[in-house]
């Protein structure tokens, strides 16, 4: 594998590079960093909860877009957010329409519809605050979801009459109220094994 670049590269030399890197790295102007998935302790790799919520969350989402002309893609492809100059990996991302890439090797998307990504504790969606932030920026991006790792809960971020607004899971059901799909609490956290919730206070997400 190359070693991370030391300079800083263009969008268009990064695309390029990262196509030959055996790991994945994200992309802030002209910098480059390694891919940390949303993890106890930055850990590189996803543990079993985490890859098990992404699986169940990609099953679940194909199963209530699956006609409504919309694709759900895993993390191998990265996110362009061209306001902030920016390549990154959310764990899911769904394109209503035709998908638009930013390199001809079709590795980094441009207009997704919906972005999903799983966090190690219910407390963690304030550290998303800044990527949120990013995110923001993408034309294309009506819902943000952001799945707890620690127990059955899901904060997120909709589009509604062009005004952005804060919601969580409401008996079990996760509404995202653009696409006029709801997610089913049971089937994304199917097989998980979540540890005592008593001790958590759900956060908010501002």
């Amino acid at each position: 594998m190359s070693a991370a670049p030391r300079l800083k590269m263009s969008p268009e030399a990064f695309a390029e590079w990262e196509l030959r890197q055996e790991t994945r790295h994200e992309y802030h102007r002209g910098e480059i960093f390694p891919r940390l998935r949303g993890e106890p302790d930055g850990m590189a790799g996803g543990t079993e909860p985490h890859a098990r919520i992404i699986s169940n969350a990609h099953f679940e989402l194909r199963l209530v877009l699956r006609d409504r002309g919309c694709f759900v893609y895993t993390d191998a492809l990265s996110v362009r957010v061209e306001a902030e100059d920016l390549f990154t990996y959310p764990d899911l991302s769904v394109v209503c329409g035709e998908p638009q890439f930013f390199d001809p090797a079709k590795t980094q998307l441009l207009n997704p519809t919906v972005l999903v990504e799983v966090l190690p504790t219910s407390r963690a969606s304030r550290g998303q605050t800044t990527k949120w932030r990013f995110y923001r920026q993408v034309p294309s991006l009506q819902a943000y979801l952001m799945v707890s790792q620690d127990r059955p809960a899901v904060d997120f971020y909709v589009l509604e009459g062009g005004t952005w607004r804060v919601g969580s899971d409401q008996d079990g059901r996760v509404e995202i109220a653009p696409l006029g799909v709801a997610l089913d609490l049971e089937v994304v956290y199917d097989g998980v094994e979540l540890p005592d919730p008593a001790s958590f206070d759900r956060p908010v997400p501002r």
